[in-house]
């Protein structure tokens, strides 16, 4: 693991399950971005965005993704993550994305706070500032606060130099 690789899991818990269920049941329920070989920037439920040690042992199943980023953009990671440090998690997005699949609703999720992130938004935002969105054809309209862990590994899957996977 590098600086600026994409970190996708599946925990074990029952959360883990609804998250997947909710997303298409995608493999993963989580993405995170890995700031030094050991630690990960995330945001995750009950916490606020935070770098913290990479544990195999949480996850039941976990995808790393080397975009292949020069040492430049690999320190420019780490910078672009502190502004994100502390920011609180998007509950409102989580309840928008549910109510668009219960509903089968098309179009943007309806319930964003800006200042808040959910894991995706997170690793998109940080991806953005690097201009990692631009190769993926990302602009205008097409953002990242409407994408969900697996909707992200879908689009990152193709930019990867390398997968590291594995099942615990």
């Amino acid at each position: 693991m590098t600086r600026g690789s994409i970190i996708f899991v599946r925990r074990k818990g029952i959360i883990s399950k609804l998250i997947r269920l909710f997303d298409h049941r995608g493999k993963f329920s989580h993405v995170a971005i890995a700031i030094s070989d050991t630690e990960i920037l995330e945001a995750d439920i009950n916490i606020v965005s935070r770098v913290k040690k990479f544990n195999l042992k949480e996850y039941s199943y976990y995808e790393i993704l080397d975009l292949g980023l020069s040492s430049e953009q690999q320190e420019k990671v780490v910078e672009i993550s502190k502004a994100y440090i502390g920011k609180k998690y998007d509950y409102a997005q989580i309840f928008g994305y549910i109510i668009k699949n219960l509903f089968h609703l098309k179009g943007k999720i309806l319930f964003n706070n800006p200042n808040n992130l959910i894991c995706s938004e997170l690793v998109f935002n940080v991806l953005d500032h690097l201009g990692i969105t631009n190769d993926l054809g990302i602009t205008g309209e097409v953002r990242g606060i409407d994408l969900t862990p697996n909707e992200l590994y879908d689009l990152l899957k193709y930019l990867s130099k390398s997968i590291e996977t594995s099942q615990t």
